[in-house]
């Protein structure tokens, strides 16, 4: 779900990168003589009429990117005049661009071989060799094209996502710094030593990285969501859903930014705007189990057991083996008085998660309401040593009242009050209060509302996208 591959797109050098013009000229402007084998002649590529004729109508049809007629073109101007560099490598990119990476490396070969001083056709080379899975050699292309061109940023961007792939992370700074400082608005290659900088825990250096990609690129949905993520997972919430916000208005079907908008919704107490955001999620998704188990959590919270109950009985469909699914499940019943359904959830979720207190809690509470009072307490002690062992005084304390209070009135069930939410976990800290008892002194016989599940991205505990270079910024 939501995979971003590294993929590396070929610049697609127009000729206008070069310094020629397109309409209907082949003289070569301000470009140097890089030939060794062959003189310019008056500015033109080739003393050729007809291969320059043909050369030209490739460059008209390649800068409208129609790439099949330009490759068509090329061709019968190199069989013309095979001599030509440009066509090779113009005819190389045609190539690339139509997916056909083999013929197309094949042709930058040629194309250095007349011409060994042309840095773009190495960077290009390099990039079909690593779309190939030949990380060395591109590695070793990208910096034969810096040797001879230092400020062709995209080389210098590749060269950084290759070496983040080797592993060598140092390597990988300082090339993305490189291109930076090449090309101050590079977006791209500000978004992704954001977040490599991510990576390594560098939190601040990393948010920074992402403004500045903003700036540069301030429509690139992706961008804003990592940049919400960090936010998030600094504790700054405020700034984390306006950045999400952000995301989700530029692209309202990313997924990744509605799930997490609705999280960051969700620990601001504002469960009526999560629902709508989860909604939206399995909307996009449908096999989304973990957009249901939010979905359901949040409808819970607010008091829509039912709503709830349908939303967290797919997810137990999509995704039975987790606990937690099963318990708010139970909770979500058991607030409907369904008290049975709850027991058997809790049972359920026990089976999974031995060791969760809260489901043996909520399910002595579910068997006392339905009136198996001496199951219901075996249960409720068996709670009361787990809170015990888990440092949880509270919540023993509670049991006792609780038991002591069945004990003196062994036909009266105490009357469903408020519930309390279950304390947070370490790693997931909470500006909500709990709600309070009616009376402090009476435990509660309802259910623990549903735990909300820890913020994280879906699938890992941090998503790193990483964009693909874009085309025509090679060499400008």
């Amino acid at each position: 779900m939501f995979k971003h591959h590294k993929r590396f797109l070929l610049f697609a050098a127009t000729i206008l990168s070069f310094g020629l013009t397109t309409t209907g000229s082949v003289l070569a402007g301000n470009i140097k003589d890089r030939a060794q084998t062959k003189q310019l002649v008056e500015g033109e590529y080739s003393q050729n009429l007809e291969a320059a004729s043909y050369f030209q109508q490739g460059v008209t049809r390649y800068n409208r990117g129609d790439f099949p007629t330009a490759a068509v073109f090329f061709r019968k101007a190199l069989t013309s005049d095979p001599s030509i560099a440009m066509a090779r490598y113009l005819l190389g990119n045609s190539l690339f661009q139509q997916g056909n990476t083999e013929q197309a490396a094949e042709e930058y070969r040629l194309a250095l071989q007349l011409n060994p001083n042309m840095p773009e056709a190495y960077y290009n080379l390099g990039v079909t060799l690593y779309r190939q899975g030949n990380v060395n050699d591109a590695i070793a292309l990208y910096q034969r094209a810096l040797s001879l061109k230092s400020d062709l940023a995209p080389a210098r961007y590749n060269l950084a996502l290759a070496y983040e792939g080797q592993g060598r992370l140092q390597d990988a700074l300082t090339q993305y710094n490189e291109a930076i400082r090449i090309n101050p608005s590079y977006g791209v290659a500000q978004y992704n030593l954001g977040l490599l900088l991510a990576k390594q825990n560098q939190t601040e250096p990393a948010i920074k990285a992402l403004q500045q990609s903003i700036r540069s690129n301030p429509k690139s949905a992706q961008a804003h969501y990592q940049l919400g993520v960090l936010f998030a997972k600094q504790g700054q919430l405020e700034e984390a859903s306006r950045a999400l916000k952000t995301s989700t208005e530029l692209n309202p079907r990313f997924a990744p930014a509605q799930f997490q908008l609705g999280r960051i919704y969700s620990d601001l107490g504002a469960y009526s705007a999560a629902s709508t955001r989860f909604q939206t999620v399995t909307t996009l998704e449908p096999t989304n189990a973990e957009a249901y188990q939010q979905l359901g959590a949040v409808l819970a919270q607010n008091g829509k057991y039912d709503r709830a109950a349908m939303a967290l009985k797919t997810a137990v469909q999509l995704n039975p083996s987790d606990a937690m699914t099963y318990y708010n499940l139970g909770v979500a019943l058991q607030r409907e008085e369904k008290y049975p359904d709850a027991i058997a959830q809790y049972q359920q979720a026990i089976l999974l998660n031995p060791n969760m207190s809260e489901a043996f809690y909520n399910m002595g509470i579910a068997m006392v309401q339905s009136g198996r009072r001496d199951e219901g307490i075996s249960l409720l002690l068996q709670a009361r040593k787990m809170f015990s062992q888990e440092g949880k005084t509270n919540k023993f304390t509670e049991v006792d009242q609780y038991v002591q209070k069945l004990a003196e009135q062994p036909t009266t069930i105490p009357p469903v009050i408020q519930p309390t939410l279950p304390a947070r976990t370490q790693d997931q800290p909470s500006n909500l209060p709990q709600q309070p008892s009616e009376r402090q002194t009476q435990p509660s016989n309802s259910p623990q509302q549903p735990s909300s599940i820890p913020f994280q991205p879906l699938n890992s505990p941090f998503r790193l996208n990483t964009l693909p270079t874009p085309p025509n910024l090679a060499g400008r």
